[in-house]
């Protein structure tokens, strides 16, 4: 019993052996309580744990460091792109602050120099109003001293029908214009009083703009009607002279602008005579006159022959032209190239052309008789 309680004893602890000392050569042992070894072994594994968890928490403290400081960094940086931003939107709404009052100071200039401009525009209307209103009055009593030389002229004539249509005609349109005076000035003294001013200056415009259509209306009707009369006026008066050529090419005048007169049409135009060879070569003075010409052939250029008046000085002589330019002379500025040739009694073609030549006197002599009293 005894001895079983000491091996039972023994195996409760953990026997270590010493190395034997060298000067007294015994061995020793020395006995640890299983308790103590264990409790040994746990300090060390908690000291582990502890260990082990602090480098851990080290280690994410310095990750959470490096991240804090990456990111205070990026803050940083995001703070002064913000600053240079702000600075830059200032100065931006800053340059558009003074880019807006300039442009509200250059549109208050431009209004006030609009009403300005609107003003003169205005002033300028008014004065070009007046400035027409005189000036259709002196038309007018232009027109009313014509119109009484041309009755005075007519009046001497007036047992020829046509002249007597023609006064008729003249007296109607002489009422017609009255009336639209007599309607402008209503206007202008009464009816105005009922709209504002701009109205008015637009109403009166367009009657003024009216009066001198009618005025010019009347004055073309005047001189067709006047210029269809003229041959009946001037054959009632006196007749045309019959001359030879060998008399007119002596009286009848060199570049010097002569007037001719349509016995068929009463057209009237003026010719320059350059040559007096076997007749005399001539052309127009000016384009109107040579639409006048063409005219009078009906619109288009031929050799027939038509009878004319040849008015040089007092007197009318019966001739012949015809309607054909031809030859030398280019444009004289009349929309005519050449010449035209006017036949008078006795007178020759160039080539001897004995059939034009007999259709000229027979154009002279119906100018001649056309002129005789009837």
């Amino acid at each position: 019993m005894v001895r079983a309680r000491g091996i039972h004893e023994q195996k409760k602890y953990f026997s270590l052996m010493l190395v034997p000392s060298y000067t007294s050569g015994k061995t020793r042992s020395i006995r640890i309580s299983h308790r103590s070894i264990y409790a040994v072994l746990f300090s060390i594994a908690a000291i582990a744990v502890i260990l082990t968890l602090l480098y851990a928490q080290s280690m994410f403290t310095g990750r959470v460091a490096r991240y804090a400081t990456s990111s205070l960094e990026v803050a940083q940086a995001a703070y002064a792109n913000l600053q240079l931003s702000s600075s830059q939107e200032l100065s931006l709404l800053m340059d558009n602050v003074v880019f807006l009052q300039n442009s509200l100071r250059a549109e208050r200039l431009r209004s006030e120099e609009g009403l300005q401009q609107q003003q003169y525009a205005f002033l300028e209307t008014l004065e070009a109003i007046w400035l027409y209103t005189e000036g259709l009055e002196m038309r007018l009593r232009g027109y009313e001293a014509y119109r009484q030389e041309i009755i005075t002229q007519l009046s001497e004539s007036e047992h020829i029908p046509v002249v007597r249509n023609l006064l008729v005609n003249i007296r109607q349109s002489e009422e017609d214009l009255l009336i639209g005076l007599d309607e402008l000035q209503g206007f202008s003294t009464i009816s105005r009083a009922g709209y504002d001013e701009e109205t008015q200056l637009i109403y009166y415009i367009i009657k003024l703009e009216a009066a001198l259509e009618a005025q010019h209306v009347l004055f073309t009707e005047l001189k067709e009607k006047v210029d269809g009369a003229i041959p009946y006026i001037l054959r009632d008066r006196y007749g045309p002279d019959l001359l030879e050529w060998s008399h007119v090419r002596n009286i009848l005048p060199r570049n010097t602008p002569v007037m001719i007169t349509d016995v068929r049409t009463g057209t009237t135009y003026w010719i320059n005579s350059f040559s007096h060879g076997n007749h005399a070569d001539v052309f127009p003075v000016s384009p109107e006159d040579t639409a006048a010409l063409h005219s009078t052939f009906g619109g288009r250029w031929t050799w027939d022959t038509r009878p004319i008046w040849v008015h040089v000085g007092e007197r009318k002589i019966a001739a012949s032209i015809n309607g054909m330019p031809h030859g030398g002379g280019g444009n004289r500025g009349n929309n005519m190239n050449g010449h035209v040739c006017i036949h008078f009694r006795g007178s020759r073609t160039h080539n001897g052309s004995l059939g034009h030549e007999r259709d000229h006197q027979r154009s002279v002599t119906e100018a001649y008789r056309a002129g005789l009293r009837r």
